[in-house]
């Protein structure tokens, strides 16, 4: 077979990194391309047969992205025959899966509420979403139950190899490839096995320019497929914002935008400084300041912008200036100081010096600990308890089974439950020894300080209930517990003002989390901005508003973004019953 020579794709006029957004190209990595397909697409035998007729003498056919036809070169180069059927389906075993999500969890941490958020907004269409890791092997899948069972037999499915070495032309694998966005169309995939389905995929980046994974979209071929990229490059976004935030939340950061109304916001850059020097970045500020990937961990201030780092370090950290790059551009800053406690302590530090409090084998009513029980039943091949690490997520989603959800039962540390929606979470209740919850398909469980719990499936805890039924009994008082504390967050979010939930809040965080000082009760390494506002659930230029007013009025003191400091707690409470 003759291939033709490697195609070059038609590049935009708009320059690489620029801040303008070309309406026919869907690059995602600083390299434009044409993605506009001349004409409407032909059907699924005409392009089968324009396939064939391209890998068979290198004419090029119309009406088909240069992206594919590069696609289809690379496949039949990686040995795959054209329009095979079956494919070199791949599967990671169990415990290879788990090591593989284990490696790649800061991006299942940062990538899960934009998963459940495509699920809800495409579910009208029947698809799944998908998440990769670097190499195009799946991580996650969510989505349609119908459509997962077509998902599932084509081998799209956690520990499923879609690379473009193992399925040939394919969204994710040739987004892989090509390193942006694009749409593969039923036969326009390589494999002749996968043309019923149409898939759009965009690339996830890290902080430093590296490919940290693929967000994608497959559905029925019957599925028009138009609005799908939009979709999952505002949730690549958003993942990527969390990638940077994750890692550099104890860095000196950055936000930055040439409109200041839309500083703040989801399209605001984001530059992370050691110091002087320049160590990460989010794609927003690549673009919006011409920089190229490379320019992380080499080019320091005073390279990026014509204004003294020192300078912008006193006004930025208090409010919002201006300031101009290298290359002529108008800024407005906002600069984010770094992470750190009262006295240069890093967050955390004063906390774990607290005294445990220890765990009880009974709460005051005289009901038995739901964990207490299942480690005395001892039960052979039962629910064990397992060691939770810090910062270790628990996903309802992925232990539903055909009986119900799972039902995490907590031994001993702490642990934030969420829910996430759209890209914003929203604190339900933190769980500690003794709880127990259902954990529904929207939740997520954060593990927050280091303990022991057990998850046990519906049908496990279903049988354990009929055969112990000591261990029901305990669990409904301990379910009944975290209903209620739902209840009080929704009558508060309906019936409370702002004031009166942040008030409690932060009245909460200096009992559990603060350390008394001769100036007040310290809360150190505690939530601000988007963090503090999903904790109350409201919205945060409310709690800006309010908090700002507690400042003024000498009630909170902030000496870092970090940290607070209550001068007279009861003076706090007192407010709060008056609230009441």
């Amino acid at each position: 077979m003759v291939l033709p020579q490697r195609l070059e794709a038609d590049t935009c006029a708009i320059p690489t990194g620029g801040p303008a957004a070309c309406g026919t190209c869907r690059s995602m990595s600083g390299r434009h391309e044409r993605s506009a397909r001349p004409g409407p697409l032909p059907d699924q035998g005409r392009l089968l047969a324009v396939r064939s007729k391209f890998m068979a003498d290198g004419i090029l056919p119309e009406g088909v992205p240069l992206p594919i036809l590069r696609s289809w070169e690379r496949s039949s180069l990686h040995g795959l025959a054209n329009g095979a059927s079956r494919r070199r389906e791949t599967r990671l075993t169990e415990t290879a899966l788990k090591e593989l999500r284990e490696r790649n969890e800061e991006l299942l941490v940062s990538a899960w509420g934009e998963i459940v958020t495509l699920c809800r907004e495409t579910q009208p269409l029947g698809g799944v979403v998908v998440l990769t890791d670097p190499n195009g092997v799946v991580l996650v899948r969510l989505g349609d139950n119908t459509f997962s069972d077509e998902a599932e037999r084509l081998g799209l499915c956690a520990g499923g190899d879609w690379s473009e070495q193992a399925m040939g032309t394919n969204a994710i694998g040739t987004a892989l490839s090509e390193r942006f966005a694009l749409s593969v169309i039923g036969a326009e995939h390589f494999c002749n096995g996968n043309t019923d389905i149409s898939c759009s995929a965009v690339p996830i980046i890290d902080p430093c320019g590296a490919l940290a994974g693929i967000i994608d979209l497959s559905t029925s071929v019957t599925v028009a497929h138009d609005y799908s990229l939009p979709l999952l490059k505002r949730a690549a976004n958003e993942i990527e914002r969390r990638l940077f935030e994750r890692r550099y939340g104890r860095f000196e950061q950055m936000h930055l935008h040439s409109n200041p109304r839309l500083l703040g916001g989801p399209n605001e850059g984001l530059l992370a400084f050691d110091n002087d020097r320049l160590v990460g970045a989010n794609r927003m500020a690549v673009e919006l300041i011409g920089l190229s990937w490379s320019a992380i961990g080499v080019m320091h201030f005073r390279q990026l912008f014509s204004v003294q780092h020192a300078s912008v370090t006193r006004q930025a950290s208090a409010d919002e200036c201006v300031v101009q790059s290298a290359h002529g551009s108008t800024f407005f800053a906002r600069l984010q100081m770094p992470r750190k406690a009262q006295g240069g302590t890093e967050p955390g530090r004063a906390i774990e010096r607290q005294p445990a409090r220890p765990a009880l084998a009974e709460p005051a009513g005289g009901d038995a600990l739901p964990h207490v029980v299942l480690e005395t039943l001892q039960i052979e091949g039962g629910p064990k308890l397992r060691k939770m690490k810090v910062g270790h997520l628990v996903y309802g989603a992925n232990l539903m089974d055909d009986t119900g959800e799972a039902i995490l039962v907590v031994a001993s540390g702490r642990y934030r439950c969420f829910a996430s929606h759209e890209g914003k979470e929203l604190t339900l209740f933190t769980l500690g020894p003794g709880d127990a919850v259902p954990l529904q398909p929207e939740m997520v469980v954060e593990v927050r300080k280091e303990g022991e719990a057990a998850v046990i499936p519906r049908a496990a805890f279903r049988r354990l209930t009929r055969d112990h039924p000591e261990f029901g009994m305990c669990i409904l008082p301990a379910v009944e517990k975290m209903l209620n504390r739902s209840l009080t967050m929704v009558g508060e979010m309906a019936f409370r003002s702002v004031r009166y939930r942040l008030i409690r809040y932060l009245c909460e965080m200096a009992e559990h989390d603060g350390r008394q000082t001769s100036t007040g009760v310290v809360i150190d390494a505690a939530p601000h901005g988007d963090d503090l506002a999903m904790a109350i659930g409201a919205a945060r230029q409310s709690v800006s508003t309010v908090l700002a007013e507690l400042i003024r009025t000498g009630d909170v003191q902030r000496p870092s973004p970090r940290t607070f400091v209550i001068p007279d707690i009861e003076n706090l409470k007192e407010e709060l019953r008056v609230l009441r």
